[in-house]
């Protein structure tokens, strides 16, 4: 299951974001500040729904990470 970036919405696994990122760059990426991808630039047209979805989820779920991916995957699915 995959967790968005808040800013442009690009999936990253929940595997990678937990065991692969470095401590900063994870830092960064739950806080919101952005990924490798964006560099924390919110893209041309704004943020896209993925992006503003994650965003509200990780304000509600916290540290629940499974079930930001989990619910993500359902926003997904529609």
């Amino acid at each position: 299951m995959d967790l968005h970036c808040q800013i442009c919405g690009e999936p990253y696994e929940h595997y990678h974001v937990m065991h692969d990122m470095d401590k900063e760059e994870q830092k960064q990426f739950l806080n919101g500040e952005g990924c490798d991808a964006c560099n924390g630039i919110v893209p041309d047209g704004g943020r896209p729904d993925t992006a503003q979805a994650s965003s509200v989820l990780m304000d509600l779920m916290g540290d629940d990470l499974d079930g930001v991916a989990s619910m993500m995957e359902d926003f997904n699915g529609f």
